[in-house]
């Protein structure tokens, strides 16, 4: 054991501090002037590697508790880098026009931004391991225990009942956009609203908060064999709406749930092995393939030439495009007008609020209505929307985008100042998500659902994870089902009383039988 904990140090020290020294150099290079900044730009790469391999290597002996800041750390890599690593070793000759930055200097600036990012984020998580202590120690103690009010089981089965019954209104829904893609094309489907009237609307918006309070009853594995069969024919479905993302961040969350719920059974009863593990690293890399199949098949592209191993190259690039978001914005930063910033930063605050009836009719609020037409663009403070038009207005009118990434939106709303505080705010909520299994089944249900835009953040927007996961609907359901849950128990309780301090029962046969033998004896 102390073997292992000097290796972990030794590693830390060679890993870190050649990140340390390639960053410094780079820093160097940079303060040099401009003949020295491709330079600076390649050891930054470097330098990033380095650090990336340290994180990981410090997080091995934490695997259980670290699990969602690693899935994290890859998505970060993956959507804000995966393309640098790719132009660096394929096209380091033309990097500037596929990177699509303006100059060096802008693309040592975005990288530079992106970098600052991933490491306050990775220093400040394990910084703050120090304000949950107490709670990661008590999910190692709690081995197989779970404690259990007496709602919980009621609770459990109602949520579990409306999830089967708001899954229909909810497939009726995802069929309509099925659909409308399949009629019109993907990147039409954005340009165009589906029509879905507000019965049905509003019933398939419990489906998933259903499925998340059902997750935070922590039911046994054969009390969710069905609910998961039916929440994986939706993530399957969702497929075929020509968005990635909403089966890939599902997984991600089931994964980190079950990981976790592994974490509490004792270590000779765990799935999760070595071997598990490496399974699991072959579904990963199969399901990778399979969706650039996808996109390449959404966009009208030919597979012929491509092997498998290209193909897995081709994801990492077209996954790692938000990387030009960030390019992008450094590039037009001068055009945007620094008294309307912030707004970018808090656009989900600004749309809830106008597509909320209660808030919008006290304040007189219009809601806002998403289309991707030049009108929008000009009025909206949806990054995504504007940052498109701005670069290229006619790739934005036909339906195209380069969409958001929560790295760009601090960065032109305050700066590199900005960027620090929020991702200091995410390592403390991933380091919140590390022992949540140790807490209420409402704060389990609210994590797991703000977890699905927590890893997707490097690609969405900075804030949706609160107003998506806090809304009113998820809320007022969330105390509805405790309610109900309270009142199905007082009821059982009167009709059902439950007689404590009585004595049980002695059956007359079971007596005279005790007397037989007493006497034998």
């Amino acid at each position: 054991m102390l073997h292992v904990k000097r290796t972990g140090a030794v590693l830390d020290v060679l890993l870190f501090g050649a990140a340390t020294v390639l960053f410094l150099a780079s820093a160097v290079l940079r303060w040099m002037g401009s003949g020295y900044i491709s330079g600076a730009f390649y050891l930054m790469v470097f330098g990033v590697l380095f650090f990336n391999a340290g994180a990981l290597f410090h997080s091995l002996s934490h695997i259980y508790r670290d699990i969602s800041f690693l899935l994290f750390l890859i998505a970060y890599n993956i959507l804000l880098l995966g393309r640098v690593y790719f132009n660096c070793i394929y096209y380091r000759h033309k990097i500037l026009t596929a990177l699509e930055a303006d100059s060096w200097e802008n693309l040592y600036t975005a990288m530079a931004i992106v970098t600052t990012g991933l490491v306050v984020f990775t220093i400040a998580y394990y910084a703050v391991g120090l304000l949950f202590t107490k709670r990661e120690r008590q999910m190692q103690k709690s081995r197989g225990k779970v404690d259990m009010h007496a709602y919980i089981p009621v609770l459990r089965q109602i949520s579990k009942v409306i999830l089967y019954v708001t899954s229909i209104p909810y497939f009726y829904v995802m069929v309509l956009r099925i659909l409308a893609v399949m009629k019109d094309g993907y990147t039409v489907s954005f340009t165009k609203t589906v029509d879905i009237p507000g019965v049905i609307s509003r019933l398939a918006a419990l489906f998933v908060p259903s499925f998340a309070v059902f997750l935070g009853t922590l039911p046994s594995l054969k009390e969710m064999k069905l609910p998961l069969l039916v929440y994986g024919i939706y993530m399957v479905a969702s497929l075929l709406t020509g968005r990635r993302n909403m089966m890939v961040t599902e997984a991600f969350m089931l994964f980190v749930y079950f990981v976790m719920r592994d974490y509490r059974r004792a270590k000779t009863k765990r799935y999760f092995t070595p071997k598990t593990v490496a399974v699991c690293i072959v579904v990963v890399i199969i399901a990778a393939y399979l969706l650039q199949v996808m996109a390449m098949k959404r966009a009208g592209k030919s597979m012929a030439g491509h092997s498998f191993i290209s193909m897995l190259i081709s994801f990492v690039d077209s996954q790692g495009a938000s990387f030009r978001v960030v390019v992008q914005t450094v590039n037009i930063h001068s055009f945007f007008n620094p008294n309307v910033t912030w707004m970018y930063l808090f656009y989900p605050f600004e749309l809830f609020a106008h597509n909320n009836r209660v808030i919008a009719s006290l304040f007189g609020l219009q809601p806002i209505v998403e289309v991707q037409n030049e009108g929008f663009a000009k009025t909206t403070h949806n990054f995504a929307h504007v940052l498109t038009y701005k670069v290229d207005p006619q790739r934005y009118e036909n339906g195209g985008g380069f969409g958001t990434s929560f790295i760009a939106e601090a960065y032109v709303a305050g700066g590199i100042a900005a960027v620090i505080l929020l991702v200091i705010l995410i390592a403390v909520l991933f380091r919140f998500m590390s022992s949540i299994l140790t807490r209420g089944w409402a704060v389990i249900a609210f994590g797991m659902l703000a977890f699905r835009h927590l890893i997707y953040l490097p690609r969405s927007f900075a804030f949706t994870w609160i107003t998506d996961t806090f809304s009113i609907t998820n809320i007022v359901y969330f105390t509805a089902l405790f309610a109900v849950s309270l009142l199905i128990v007082q009821i059982s309780a009167k009709v059902y009383p439950l007689r404590r301090h009585e004595k049980p029962a002695v059956c007359p046969d079971k007596a005279n039988q005790s007397l037989n033998l007493s006497e034998v004896k």
